[in-house]
């Protein structure tokens, strides 16, 4: 298929929550006709290096990504980076801890879930994970399988949710610390899906006097209304744009890979924003 002149950039494989592995989404981006890809998995890079091996097989340009997840105002902001080296310490030391973080807090609510009359082994979550940093996500395809739940949403509703019986918060570091450890990698910090908070005038201030330097606009969870004030607020600011699919695996599908999509243009200004082109 001819390549179109768009870029997927917001994608999971199972080095975190995703059920693909890098070749696997590069055969797939191949095969939407996409001309660009990111793996943005959660607080992880060990995908990468397969990714760029995958690309270049496959004839898609990837770019380096990873998705953070921060607390502000009282609410989880997911921060993606783009463009950055890879082998920069402080993002892979980064990395490395939240992944330790990340199996100690499946481990907690392995055991709420006990608690609540739901018996699910760490080692059974852990072996769902693979290779990939462990999330709730593979908690609640494990409770799926089970029959302990309708669907991945039931999962988050009743049980591991946010005020629900076997939440545990996540560890997280602080957002200002993300976004500069993404920059003084060579890379991109852009926020993820931010929909209608967007709309949070002083906290997209905020984040931007941080270092801020996209915005996420085109994303399964956005109304076209909300993707177009994104837009407005990213040239109020002087960000770029970015957007993706958010691929994780069926289950959990809002969007086929390459569906929601960065345009060539907003890619190739991201590129320019990270070899500190644009200001």
């Amino acid at each position: 298929m001819e390549h179109v002149r768009r870029a997927d950039l917001h994608l999971h494989s199972f080095y975190s929550d995703g059920n693909l592995s890098p070749d696997e989404l590069a055969e797939r981006a191949s095969q939407a006709g996409l001309a660009a890809m990111s793996i943005t998995d959660h607080d992880t890079i060990d995908s990468q290096r397969e990714a760029f091996e995958a690309g270049r097989r496959r004839g898609v340009e990837v770019v380096s990504g990873i998705e953070f997840g921060v607390e502000e105002e009282g609410m989880e902001i997911h921060i993606l980076g783009y463009l950055f080296d890879v082998d920069d310490p402080a993002i892979v030391e980064a990395s490395r801890a939240l992944a330790a973080a990340r199996e100690a807090r499946a481990g907690r609510i392995v055991e709420k879930l006990a608690g609540a009359g739901i018996g699910l082994g760490l080692d059974e979550v852990m072996e769902l994970a693979g290779r990939g940093t462990v999330g709730r996500l593979h908690v609640a395809r494990l409770l799926l399988e089970r029959g302990h739940v309708q669907d991945i949403q039931d999962a988050f509703n009743r049980l591991i949710g946010n005020g629900c019986p076997a939440h545990v918060p996540r560890k997280m570091l602080p957002m200002q610390e993300v976004i500069s450890i993404i920059v003084k990698a060579g890379g991109v910090a852009v926020w993820a899906h931010p929909g209608k908070n967007a709309a949070r005038k002083g906290l997209l201030d905020r984040m931007v006097r941080a270092g801020l330097g996209g915005l996420e606009a085109w994303h399964p969870n956005h109304s076209p209304d909300q993707t177009a004030g994104i837009i407005a607020q990213a040239s109020r600011l002087g960000l770029v744009t970015t957007g993706g699919s958010d691929y994780h695996f069926p289950e959990a599908m809002k969007a086929q890979i390459g569906r929601c999509f960065t345009p060539l243009e907003s890619f190739l200004r991201l590129k320019e924003r990270a070899r500190g082109h644009l200001t």
